[in-house]
């Protein structure tokens, strides 16, 4: 008896061990290298995928979904995106913004060396669809930028960049007014960033930078070991404000940072702010990790 269901035991295991098991992936979203709020529960998200053969078909620019429940998770859905210019498909795409007022959008490549990639894509996005109008070289030199924001100051639109200064001390943030019809800068101007945490080899003062109707200025610093498996750290920062001086010119006044969240594990390279008519705000990030994919998360809300 014991020999016969021993027989039996071993013949079920085996036939166990033949059947299929179905594989699901945990997450399919793709890195969040930028990140900006649409309406209700619906952002832009923007991929770093290279301009290259085994990358050609990767997601470029996407709508993301919060979920709504508890088994839908985050939801999303790559865009068909006709990049104008002869240059072609966006490589190394790291920065999102929404233009202040309307449904504009711009768009940054990184502009990182070897990349031969250095453009601002300006959008407009209108039921679930998204038209890039005109794409324009970087108006400066850059290295490697992963941070980028338009905001409203005084009236007047305003561009804000800092390079991500990977492994270096401090940073510089700049700014310039903007003009969107047609695209023109004015002169930049600059103040130096220090990073507080992380610091030293593999860290980056800044990756990423949202701003408010209050024009208060939230960034992230991250750490990242080179390895596209980890491990990775994260620090979401608010620093300071972007305001008008008396002659009604943009000046960034940095303070001694707030510290809104640390997030081991997870590499976040983009911000973005919700707010509602009513003056409410929310701030999410978007992650890069790599081989783990992106995910999207709010932060507490911290006074």
């Amino acid at each position: 008896m014991a020999i016969a269901l021993s027989t039996l035991l071993c013949a079920s295991c085996a036939k166990l061990a033949e059947r299929p098991q179905d594989i699901v992936q945990a997450t399919t979203l793709p890195d969040l290298s930028g990140l900006a709020w649409v309406e209700d529960d619906l952002f832009i998200g923007v991929h770093d995928a290279k301009r290259t053969a085994k990358q050609a078909a990767w997601p470029r620019i996407s709508l993301v979904k919060l979920p709504t429940s508890e088994l839908e998770g985050v939801t999303w859905r790559s865009l068909k995106i006709s990049f104008p210019g002869p240059d072609g498909p966006s490589s190394d795409l790291e920065s999102a913004s929404r233009l202040p007022g309307g449904r504009g959008f711009v768009f940054a490549e990184s502009g990182q060396a070897g990349e031969g990639a250095r453009r601002l894509f300006f959008a407009e996005y209108q039921a679930g669809a998204l038209n890039i109008a005109h794409a324009i070289p970087w108006p400066v030199p850059v290295e490697n930028v992963e941070a980028m924001e338009v905001c409203e100051v005084a009236g007047q639109p305003v561009f804000l960049y800092a390079e991500r200064a990977e492994g270096r001390p401090e940073t510089k943030l700049r700014w310039a007014t903007l003009s969107l019809d047609p695209v023109a800068f004015g002169s930049f101007e600059e103040v130096t960033y220090v990073g507080v945490d992380p610091v030293g080899r593999g860290a980056r003062p800044i990756v990423a930078l949202t701003v408010d109707r209050e024009g208060l200025i939230y960034s992230a610093s991250a750490y990242d070991s080179g390895n596209d498996e980890g491990p990775f750290r994260s620090v979401v920062w608010r620093i300071g404000r972007i305001l008008a001086d008396a002659q009604g010119r943009p000046r960034v006044r940095l303070e001694r940072g707030k510290r809104l969240a640390t997030l081991d594990g997870l590499k976040v390279e983009s911000l973005a702010v919700r707010e509602s008519k009513a003056g409410g705000k929310q701030v999410f990030v978007g992650t890069d990790d790599e081989h783990y994919g992106g995910l999207v998360r709010r932060l507490p809300t911290v006074r």
